[in-house]
């Protein structure tokens, strides 16, 4: 008989950083990267929105793999559908980490959290089951996760402003998706800005200046 056991294990983990966290610090932006990326050049998108006062982090999902045959190539991965429920609690334990380790106590600023792709569900469900002082929640080119839609989180919901994202050219999301989105959304009464610009699946700069 084939039996199925768990235990929780310690992991190494990255994530890069723009700038200095100082008493100068009035904007820190924690974004997270869509599947098959890596944060050290998915963070290079934003070094046009960082300056003095603005720090930019990027967390790296925590399972990598080979993208190519040819082993030439490496990208990581938020989630899959196997064991989902500990990959999400396994995030959640790992961008907690990362946001106690910055040390915030004491320093008056704007926390700004933006999900791309598949790192949208990832920062969704982070911020969510989360109390900490939030300016905005970004969402770029992604969905919202239904579980992050009950009852229970709907006091939450109210504690910062919601932003979506999607490319017109998006290959993966048609405009048949975006209403059926848009309809979930609304449905929960979530009050959230909505962006529609001239792009693919990708972080646009020009957009994104246009966020601050």
């Amino acid at each position: 008989m084939i039996q199925k056991f768990k235990i929780q294990t310690t992991k190494s983990a990255r994530y890069f950083q723009i700038g200095e966290i100082n008493i100068k610090t009035k904007n820190i932006w924690i974004v997270l990267h869509g599947y098959g990326m890596l944060p050290e050049y998915f963070i290079k998108k934003f070094q046009c929105i960082s300056n003095k006062e603005t720090v930019i982090i990027a967390p790296e999902a925590l399972n990598k793999f080979y993208l190519k045959d040819n082993y030439s190539r490496v990208g990581s991965s938020w989630m899959t559908k196997v064991e989902s429920l500990d990959d999400i609690q396994d995030n959640i334990n790992f961008l907690n980490s990362i946001y106690n380790a910055l040390k915030l106590d004491g320093l008056n600023f704007k926390l700004n959290v933006l999900g791309f792709s598949q790192g949208g569900p990832t920062a969704t469900r982070w911020v969510i089951n989360n109390k900490f002082n939030l300016n905005s929640l970004i969402l770029w080119g992604c969905n919202l996760p239904e579980d992050c839609l009950t009852k229970i989180y709907e006091s939450r919901w109210s504690d910062f402003s919601l932003r979506f994202l999607i490319g017109k050219n998006d290959e993966y999301i048609d405009e048949e998706k975006i209403l059926n989105e848009r309809k979930k959304l609304d449905n929960y009464g979530l009050d959230y800005d909505f962006y529609l610009f001239d792009g693919g699946h990708n972080i646009e700069e020009s957009i994104l200046k246009k966020l601050i």
